[in-house]
């Protein structure tokens, strides 16, 4: 039997199909409905489904990606273009690294880059093959979890909205035009882009994280739990 593992705050899926093609069986949780999400789906709120303890107890492994706008790199252009506005965004880490601790079980917490995260692994698109966007997200786990062999190397990515770059890289985020493309194939662009994904709507792809990373820590996970 797969082991299995329930990812937290799910939205559509990018961690958890990565999760999927390391060997796990996988169910998301997120409190806003999620359509195209390609896996056993639960509606809820993430902290209260991890203070069930009879739920959690069939799981083999917990991952999270709690809410990034607090930390996101974002914010700085949002509050610029907005009159210095961004709207509140509450902080969920704090809270959701204390309840998965209290489990006793292995966990991963995923968010951006600046994320107040303990010792996190840090990857980076360049250090995959078949991903054409850098989008940098940090992990943190309660066990060992090495980072690629592949140093980060730069990518020759346009500004956001300016193109593919003569690498292949792009931008992936917001919802205006892309230079080159138009509305479908920025869809079909991004997705390839982060790995081949192709059941999310272009608002989830600007979210999403490449599948990739969440196979190459959870093949680490899988290993882990065997010994």
């Amino acid at each position: 039997m797969k082991p299995k593992l329930l990812d937290l705050f799910c939205k559509a899926g990018g961690c958890s199909a990565g999760y999927a093609k390391a060997g796990f069986e996988v169910v998301g949780v997120d409190i806003k409905p999620q359509p195209n999400y390609p896996y056993e789906f639960i509606q809820a709120d993430a902290l209260e489904i991890l203070k069930d303890k009879a739920f959690i107890a069939q799981f083999d492994v917990l991952t999270a990606s709690p809410p990034c706008q607090a930390h996101s790199k974002a914010k700085s252009l949002s509050v610029a273009r907005n009159g210095g506005k961004y709207g509140d965004h509450l902080d969920l880490i704090p809270d959701t690294r204390r309840l998965l601790q209290e489990t006793g079980k292995p966990y991963i917490i995923e968010n951006v880059a600046g994320a107040p995260l303990i010792d996190p692994v840090k990857l980076f698109g360049s250090q995959f093959a078949k991903l054409y966007t850098q989008r940098e997200r940090w992990f943190e786990s309660n066990i060992p979890l090495v980072e690629p062999d592949v140093p980060r190397e730069k990518m020759k990515t346009p500004a956001a909205g300016n193109g593919i770059g003569e690498d292949g890289s792009i931008s992936i985020c917001g919802s205006g035009g892309v230079r080159g493309l138009n509305a479908k194939q920025i869809k079909l662009y991004w997705g390839f882009a982060m790995g081949g994904i192709d059941w999310m709507s272009r608002d989830e792809l600007a979210e999403a994280i490449p599948p990739a990373y969440t196979e190459f820590l959870g093949k680490q996970v899988r290993e882990y739990i065997r010994g």
